[in-house]
């Protein structure tokens, strides 16, 4: 057995450089940011997802909503960076379904557990162990009476060559736990998989 170590190089600045190279970041940032406004421009949004993928595969996406502040110029650079890192999950199979999720926090400036795949996924299973929920189906159906027809917590969803309106947990569920088979997708923007969390949170507290 052999083992084998690592090294990186990286440059430790004194304060004075560190903030020399700060202020320069900050003024292109801000100038850009200005050239932006100057167009009418109040954001930025960003898709993130795999530069190149087969033509019948479904991938995640997550969409990057950029302030124009001195930050745009870095945060634009993430982008691509994120871009290429998807590309590359992608192009080894191991797309994780949360990947887009979590480089769009990172980029954003948000905690990375806000909003997460991870969190729902967790909420989720909390549900279904209070109720003793061991089929799909019976978490659907739980899920139907505590939304009662409301109908901001539903989602047209195909299945079978037909349409349904499920609740909309449990067809993000299934969305994110069959990607690249499952011709259903969750909005860009996150929305459904943010109120699906807060959903299931209100469920969860609700009965402890």
């Amino acid at each position: 057995m052999t083992s084998q170590s690592d090294s990186v190089a990286v440059t430790v600045m004194p304060k004075h450089n560190w903030d020399r190279r700060m202020s320069r970041i900050r003024r292109n940032g801000n100038r850009m940011a200005r050239r932006m406004r100057e167009q009418d421009q109040q954001f930025i949004l960003r898709v993130l997802a795999p530069k190149v993928m087969l033509s019948e595969d479904s991938v995640p996406l997550g969409g990057a909503v950029i302030d124009l502040d001195w930050k745009v110029a870095t945060k634009l650079e993430m982008v691509k960076s994120a871009r290429d890192m998807i590309t590359n999950a992608y192009t080894l199979g191991s797309l994780d379904p949360g990947f887009p999720t979590i480089l769009r926090s990172v980029i954003e400036g948000k905690g990375l557990y806000e909003h997460s795949v991870g969190e729902f996924f967790q909420l989720y299973g909390q549900f279904e162990g209070m109720h003793q929920l061991t089929r799909g189906s019976m978490t659907k159906a739980k899920m139907e009476d505590l939304i009662d027809g409301d109908e901001r917590y539903v989602k047209c969803y195909r299945d079978r060559g037909k349409w349904h309106l499920y609740p909309l947990p449990y067809a993000v569920r299934n969305i994110l736990a069959h990607t690249g088979q499952n011709p259903n997708t969750l909005d860009q923007d996150g929305k459904e998989l943010r109120i699906s969390i807060e959903l299931l949170r209100s469920w969860v507290s609700h009965e402890e």
